[in-house]
């Protein structure tokens, strides 16, 4: 032993009980345990804080301290300290949760030292409740999610940069609009990321002068902003500065708009305004809206073009159109219908004449239609308005022009009949010769002559006389330009007026034309002259078909009946048939397989015959050759 002891040195009692003041003042849990992790010291505040005397945890084993799975992983963590000397706990503060006697839990701060110079090993832990911190942090936690809720519930993007351009908040709005997590964009260069190029040094300028006080932020603005995927979203901003605890601007908050969309619809918008407005200007194409009862009138440009009103005075309501400018003969009709369609049908479709300011008129038809309005109790009346004036005019020339070519092709067909007709002619009128000159020789005779001689040879001259006037006479009734008109018409006996015309026809080219007429056909609404046109050119095809073939039965029928769609004429020869090639080009105009035809026999009867609301086709013959047939309607009620 030292022979000259330290006079400042502690006795053991001394410094026992100096650390036994310690222990108790300790405002923190003291626990010591021993290499075994058995419990040799348990200060107050550890039992203030755990729940337990002093004297019932003396020897017994720290994990009674601990929750599971700490409790039973601890021992094995001892070992392991003392076999390799890695520290998990040891000289590492950390936080953890603490189970009290009666089984609660809180969290604690830890921090556990190795006592030197102890042999075998001691261990001191220090413990804290942090139940109070814990509390504190977890409602900071909250406040702040709560926050970050209300960001990220906002529609709009919300933006934070500091004074360095830097992103230091965004929610989840912004992260979906640019594509990235939020993780991903904190800290990130604002204007070197998501600013295009060529407006990156005038986008720091606005933050640099918001900053320095020379100029506020913008109250609005429009902005693109690059994404993720490449593509660039056109932001409608608004932006208001950051301060400090000082007042001092330190950056700026921005919220903004995905406006791409809506600048895409409103640019398609005006876009199809615009096409819209060309087609009904194109068109003579104008739109209307009004009320039954009153209220808010549109018109669109074209009307105001079509009625010849000055756009700077606004649109009219119906019944004022109706008495400006209606046409006077028309007024009474126009509003007849607008009755109707306003007390029962709901539309109106009419075309009539308008008297415009300038004193023309212009012919338009009219549609439209009454719906109930937004609120139910109203009702809407939209519409157009199409000005048909040149529409009209074209349709009256091109009538015309169907109907001189229908009769240079009832000429033509005429002029492919001249022999017979010439022939039917003729020889009425070499009887005629013959009996005048048997007449004149009876009255030169020497014994003279009764009159009662004289009669027969004057009989047959009037019979034969008459016979060549009915011949000429449906000719011209043929061949002339008329008006077309339809009327009710007895097929048969259109038939039968037709055969004075094509049986000379058939008689001349050596062919039998046989007419089968079913009785008890009804009556069709027709023009005969064009009917007749038709069936002509289909006995005159029949004929020509029937000479080609000189094997073939030379007769040609022209057959009536009954059938499901109406009444069916046919005419039908015996011929070779016609080929496929042929068939598919028949009704084409111009298209013949006659040396000297015009090919605009057949195109012009399917024209006549669709006219008349009918149907004009071929099929093949039974036995061999082809019917030509039309069905038209039969007259209502007949």
């Amino acid at each position: 032993m030292d022979s000259n002891p330290d006079p400042a040195a502690l006795s053991p009692e001394r410094a026992a009980g100096e650390l036994r003041a310690l222990l108790e003042a300790a405002v923190d849990g003291v626990i010591v345990i021993d290499h075994d992790g058995r419990i040799t010291t348990f200060n107050p505040a550890a039992e203030r804080l755990f729940g337990y005397r002093a004297a019932d945890l003396i020897g017994e084993r720290v994990e009674v301290l601990m929750p599971e799975p700490d409790r039973s992983a601890h021992g094995g963590y001892l070992q392991n300290y003392l076999r390799t000397g890695r520290a998990r706990i040891i000289g590492i503060g950390r936080d953890v949760t603490a189970q009290r006697r009666d089984g609660t839990l809180f969290p604690a701060s830890l921090a556990v030292g190795e006592i030197r110079g102890s042999t075998p090993p001691r261990f001191v832990a220090f413990i804290h409740d942090i139940s109070s911190r814990q509390a504190a942090f977890d409602e900071l936690r909250r406040e702040r999610d709560r926050a970050q809720s209300y960001l990220d519930l906002a529609q709009v993007m919300l933006v934070a940069i500091d004074g360095g351009g830097r992103i230091a908040l965004i929610n989840r709005k912004g992260c979906e609009i640019l594509g990235y997590t939020e993780a991903e964009l904190v800290g990130r260069d604002w204007f070197l990321d998501f600013v295009p190029e060529r407006h990156r040094e005038a986008a720091r300028a606005v933050l640099a002068a918001a900053l320095d006080g020379s100029a506020g932020p913008p109250a609005y603005a429009e902005d693109t902003m690059l994404a993720r995927d490449g593509s660039r979203k056109l932001i409608a901003w608004r932006a208001t500065l950051l301060r400090d605890e000082r007042g001092l601007p330190v950056g700026l908050l921005m919220s903004g708009e995905d406006i791409s969309e809506q600048r895409r619809g409103e640019r398609a918008l005006k876009r199809s305004e615009s096409l819209l407005r060309s087609a009904q200007a194109f068109a003579h194409l104008g739109n209307f809206e009004a009320h039954v009862s009153g209220g808010p009138l549109h018109w669109s440009e074209q009307m105001y073009a079509i009625v010849g009103r000055d756009v700077g005075d606004g649109p009219v309501d119906p019944q004022e159109f109706a008495a400006r400018y209606v046409h006077p003969d028309d007024r009474s009709l126009y509003q007849r219908d607008w009755q109707r369609a306003l007390a029962s049908t709901g539309r109106f479709d009419l075309e009539y004449r308008l008297l415009r300011a300038d004193g023309s008129t212009r012919t338009v038809h009219s549609l439209a239609q009454i719906l109930p309005g937004a609120d139910g109790d109203s009702r809407v009346i939209t519409g157009t308005l199409h000005d048909v004036t040149e529409r009209r005019l074209a349709g009256e020339e091109l009538r015309q022009s169907q109907e001189r070519l229908t009769h240079v092709a009832r000429l033509s067909t005429m002029g492919e009949m001249a022999a017979g007709l010439a022939h039917e002619i003729n020889q009425p009128l070499t009887a005629i010769a013959t009996y005048s000159q048997a007449a004149v020789r009876m009255i030169d005779r020497s014994g003279g002559i009764e009159a009662c001689e004289l009669r027969d040879p004057l009989v047959q001259i009037t019979a034969q006389a008459l016979r060549a006037g009915e011949v000429i006479r449906r000719l011209r009734g043929l061949v002339r330009n008329r008006a077309t008109h339809a009327e009710s018409l007895d097929v048969n006996r259109l038939i039968e007026e037709l055969r004075v015309l094509s049986e000379p026809d058939a008689r001349v080219n050596d062919v039998r034309l046989t007419i089968e007429l079913a009785t008890g056909l009804p009556a069709i609404s027709a023009d005969p002259v064009q009917l007749q046109q038709v069936l002509l050119n289909l006995i005159r095809n029949a004929i020509d078909a029937t000479l080609e073939a000189p094997d073939a039965p030379r007769e040609v029928v022209v057959r009536s009946q009954l059938v499901a769609d109406g009444v069916e004429v046919g005419v039908i020869d015996h011929a070779g048939g016609i080929p496929d090639d042929v068939a598919a080009q028949l009704f084409n105009p111009f298209f013949t397989t006659k040396p000297e035809g015009t090919g605009l026999g057949l195109a012009i009867s399917r024209s006549i015959i669709r006219a008349h609301r009918g149907k004009l086709g071929h099929r093949p013959t039974p036995g061999g050759g082809t019917t030509f047939y039309f069905v038209l309607p039969p007259l209502p009620g007949a």
